[in-house]
């Protein structure tokens, strides 16, 4: 099994926390919802910190392969994720297109069963500081024609482009 073949089961939060632990050199952060607590004149009353559950212990060198072909598939020219570039910015990410099975919804012309367009990014690709999953579920296209538009604008969004 490689990635984005076989049979995967994760879902779009466990996709992010991946993305993101390959963008920062392996280190596995806890969720948390909450950067920081305010009162009600907006004064700082507590800031949160990052929870670090484990480093997953890739070496460098081999998560640096996985960055490059996450950086391939959205900038090189037959990447599989052009259209979620951004001309400020360098994304890197991966495209997915997740069969599953509905007896409400037939199969296409040529039997293939639909599909949900999945895409995660980290951006900037030299220096991340967000990861994103899409998920477009029952979508005739892929990840790369559907989900990583919408990944795009959601970067171009949080980095204020």
């Amino acid at each position: 099994m490689a990635i984005g073949q076989g049979d995967v089961l994760a879902t779009p939060l466990q996709l992010a926390m991946m993305t993101a632990t390959v963008a920062n050199g392996g280190k596995l952060y806890r969720p948390q919802l909450v950067a920081a607590v305010t009162d009600a004149n907006n004064r700082l009353v507590e800031r949160k910190q990052p929870d670090l559950r484990r480093d997953v212990g890739v070496t460098e060198k081999n998560l640096a392969v996985v960055r490059e072909g996450m950086w391939m598939a959205v900038n090189w020219s037959h990447g599989t994720a052009r259209n979620a570039a951004l001309p400020d910015v360098t994304v890197a990410g991966k495209t997915g297109t997740a069969e599953f099975f509905d007896p409400d919804i037939p199969r296409d012309d040529k039997g293939n069963l639909p599909t949900h367009a999945w895409f995660t990014a980290f951006a900037p690709a030299d220096d991340p500081q967000i990861a994103v999953v899409v998920i477009l579920e029952n979508d005739p296209g892929d990840g790369g024609s559907s989900a990583a538009p919408v990944a795009r604008e959601i970067i171009r969004a949080k980095l204020g482009l």
